[in-house]
C-alpha cells in the first residue's frame, strides 16, 4: 500500500481532514507536507510526542490555534509559524477559536527514509479507522495491546516516541510485543483513503 499526494486522512474523533500534499516522491524521502482542517472545539490529533531527529514546521493559515511545548501550552494566530526542533516534547496545534482551524504541516527528516514517510502516514491512516470503529482509547491510540504495540514498533524504528513512556520501555515493548504482535498478523499502517485523482 502506498500513500501518496492527493490522499485524505479524517479523524473522526476530532473531525479533522488531512491532506497529504507531499510524500516521499516529492520530497525525495525526506519528509512529507500536509494541509489538516480543523472544526471549532476539535482538540489535538495526536498525543504528546517527540521525534528523534526529524523537525515539524506548522504554519497556520486561518482560526487560532493551541499547542504544547516541552510541557509548555502555547498559542498562535493565523500567519504564524511554529517550529518543533529534534528531540522536543510537544502536541501538535489544535483549534482554539470558534471557527475553522487551517495549518499546513512540514515535518523534515535529517537523513532520506521513503519508508518513514510510508509507515508514519500510514499509521495515521490506521488509528484514524480503528478510531472510526470504536477501537481506540481517550488519547486516540488503540485499545488493543498488541495492535499497539505493533504500530509503536513501527514509529520506534523511525525515532517517534510517546511522551508519557519511558524511552527504554517503548524500545523493549516494540521489540518483544511488537515482534509478537507482527508474527500475529498485527499491521501498523493502513493506507490513506484515495482521493480522486485528475
Amino acid at each position: 500500500m502506498v500513500v501518496r499526494a492527493g490522499d485524505e486522512i479524517h479523524n473522526p474523533s476530532t473531525g479533522s481532514l488531512l491532506r497529504i500534499l507531499e510524500t516521499d516522491s516529492e520530497t525525495a524521502g525526506l519528509g512529507f507536507a500536509l494541509e489538516v482542517v480543523s472544526p471549532a472545539g476539535a482538540g489535538p490529533d495526536v498525543p504528546e510526542h517527540f521525534h528523534r531527529d526529524w523537525t515539524e514546521r506548522f504554519t497556520i493559515l486561518a482560526g487560532r490555534a493551541r499547542y504544547h511545548l516541552d510541557g509548555d501550552e502555547r498559542m498562535a494566530e493565523a500567519g504564524e509559524t511554529i517550529v518543533f526542533p529534534p528531540g522536543h516534547r510537544h502536541i501538535h496545534p489544535w483549534n482554539a477559536g470558534d471557527t475553522e482551524l487551517v495549518y499546513r504541516q512540514e515535518t523534515r527528516f535529517t537523513i532520506a527514509s521513503p519508508q518513514a514517510v510510508q509507515d508514519t502516514l500510514g499509521v495515521f491512516g490506521a488509528l484514524y479507522r480503528m478510531a472510526a470503529r470504536g477501537e481506540t482509547n481517550a488519547r486516540g491510540l488503540p485499545r488493543n495491546p498488541l495492535q499497539l504495540a505493533a504500530m509503536l514498533k513501527v514509529l520506534v524504528r523511525h525515532g517517534g516516541f510517546d511522551a508519557a513512556i519511558p524511552v527504554a520501555a517503548q524500545k523493549l515493548i516494540a521489540a518483544t510485543l511488537g515482534s509478537l504482535a507482527e508474527r500475529l498478523g498485527y499491521s501498523a499502517v493502513e493506507e490513506a483513503s484515495q482521493a480522486p485523482r485528475k
